[in-house]
C-alpha cells in the first residue's frame, strides 16, 4: 500500500503553486500549470480532493467554488520526502546517500565547495 504522505510528481507541481499562491481554486491552479502540464480541469479537481484526503490541503467552500489552502509547510513536506527516500533507498543512512552522490560524480563543483562550507560552518557551531 502506498505511503499516504508521499506526493506524486504531479501532486507536488500543484502543491508548489498553492505554495506560492495560498488560497485558490481548482480554476486558478490550472490556469498557473505549465502548457506541459495542462490537464483536465476535472482531473485538477480530483488531485486537489486527494491532496486534501492526505492532509496537504484543507478546503473552504465559499458561494459555489472551493477554494484550497496548504495544512503542510513546505519545508516540512520536503524533510518527509527526503526521509521516506533516504529510508527506502539507503536504509535510512544519510551518509551513505552522500557517498552515492559522491561516488557517481553528480555533484559539481560548485556543489562542493557550497557542501565543504557547511560542513566547516556546522563544525564550528557545535
Amino acid at each position: 500500500m502506498k505511503n499516504n504522505t508521499t506526493l506524486s510528481k504531479f501532486e507536488w507541481k500543484i502543491m508548489k503553486i498553492l505554495w506560492n499562491s495560498k488560497n485558490i481554486s481548482a480554476r486558478e491552479v490550472l490556469e498557473k500549470l505549465s502548457t506541459k502540464n495542462k490537464r483536465a480541469y476535472t482531473t485538477i479537481q480530483t488531485y486537489l480532493e486527494r491532496l486534501v484526503k492526505k492532509k496537504f490541503l484543507k478546503k473552504e467552500k465559499i458561494g459555489l467554488v472551493n477554494f484550497y489552502s496548504p495544512i503542510i509547510k513546505k519545508d516540512k513536506a520536503l524533510r518527509s520526502e527526503t526521509k521516506n527516500f533516504v529510508d527506502k533507498l539507503f536504509q535510512g543512512s544519510y551518509s551513505q546517500m552522500a557517498a552515492f552522490l559522491f561516488d557517481t560524480n553528480s555533484l559539481k563543483e560548485n556543489d562542493l565547495k557550497i557542501i565543504k562550507e557547511m560542513i566547516k560552518e556546522r563544525g564550528n557551531n557545535e
